[in-house]
């Protein structure tokens, strides 16, 4: 067996009395119709032991994130967004330092997105079994396929960092992957604030001035509901149903039930959607402004493909893809930032901050 299982509490404050200062952590979770991911197995490689937690059974995981919470302690995950999450949510903060070898791969011309199994198979000639990829975690008992399967991921996570890290030594990447490692983690300890919520819904640009001041009460709502209650936004009220409310306006049940919502959204929610509609209604000066989509602006093709040509050419410079250094999502945040929001030093955009700045703050 290559792995401890740990299902206690005692057994788990033992091995996280480790010493060692890296530690490969991964995990296996469930997040179907619930706003919060639930953990179903923690992985953890010392260097030396691999142990998987199970969080069913431990009750107290407090050794766990002591470890991670330790600014001494390096952790390793690959694409560990998600995991992140799952983190910030269980334990009430994310891990004091991360490098994710996904970016590493990426800073290295290897894939903007490789997945954890290509990768260990490319760099180490490792194929690994990904049979049990969608395994209900939270299922017991798990069987030892799946659970070698599970501790597989920490266990070549270790060397695979070992042969990433030297490698972007050697091309001296180093210090600006550690800065994107730092930029993801404070990514994710950012969360929604539930009255801006409304600016994700897709079409929110379509809607006037007093459909979206309805659609930011009826979005806030729907997050805080969501939170509350563990529940997928989407399984509170859909997002389509909000905006249809939104434009209509239903002054009553009979209007709300000619929208085409489902029968348990109107059964649960109607009377509190109605009642958010009137409010909106009732408060005209709250209305945000119109959302105006980037695309729309004058000059914004030619400046898009102004900004990627800079960008190739920092790239070829550099030797970083140009995809790692400014994808879509971010030059438009960079656009957003030139054209409507206020220059100070809090508001400005990823691409005039850290390596980025470094590579791109002269052109742009």
């Amino acid at each position: 067996m290559t792995y401890i299982y740990i299902d206690d509490n005692q057994q788990l404050a033992e091995f996280c009395e480790t010493d060692a200062t890296v530690l490969a952590i991964d995990t296996e979770f469930v997040r179907t119709r619930t706003y919060y991911a639930r953990p179903g197995l923690y992985q953890l490689n010392d260097g030396e032991r691999t142990a998987l937690i199970d969080p069913l059974a431990v009750t107290d995981c407090t050794p766990l994130w002591r470890l991670l919470h330790d600014p001494a302690r390096l952790c390793l995950l690959h694409a560990g967004g998600e995991d992140l999450e799952l983190f910030q949510h269980q334990s009430g903060a994310l891990p004091a330092r991360v490098h994710d070898t996904q970016l590493a791969a990426a800073f290295l011309g290897l894939g903007a997105q490789l997945g954890f199994a290509p990768l260990v198979e490319q760099l180490l000639g490792v194929s690994l079994d990904k049979a049990h990829a969608r395994t209900d975690w939270l299922a017991r008992p798990l069987s030892d396929a799946q659970l070698s399967y599970a501790a597989d991921d920490v266990i070549y996570l270790y060397p695979l960092y070992q042969t990433l890290h030297e490698q972007l030594s050697q091309k001296g990447f180093l210090d600006w992957f550690e800065q994107e490692c730092e930029w993801a983690v404070k990514r994710r300890a950012v969360s929604v604030a539930p009255g801006l919520a409304y600016l994700e819904a897709k079409n929110a640009w379509t809607l006037d001035r007093q459909a979206l001041g309805i659609l930011q009460r009826l979005c806030e709502w729907r997050l805080n509901e969501a939170r509350k209650r563990d529940l997928a936004v989407n399984f509170v009220v859909r997002e389509a149903h909000l905006l249809r409310v939104a434009e209509r306006a239903p002054q009553n049940l009979s209007d709300l039930n000619r929208l085409g919502l489902e029968p348990m959204e109107i059964k649960r929610h109607g009377h509190t959607l109605l009642t958010l509609v009137q409010q909106a209604l009732e408060t005209p000066d709250s209305w945000p402004e119109r959302v105006t989509r980037l695309v729309d602006f004058p000059g914004y093709k030619a400046e898009l493909k102004r900004i990627r040509g800079l960008v190739e050419q920092a790239g070829e410079a550099s030797g970083v893809p140009a995809e790692l250094i400014a994808s879509k999502r971010l030059i438009h945040q960079y656009l957003s930032w030139k054209w409507r929001l206020e220059e100070s030093a809090e508001a400005r955009p990823l691409l005039l901050q850290g390596w980025r700045g470094e590579l791109l703050e002269q052109c742009l």
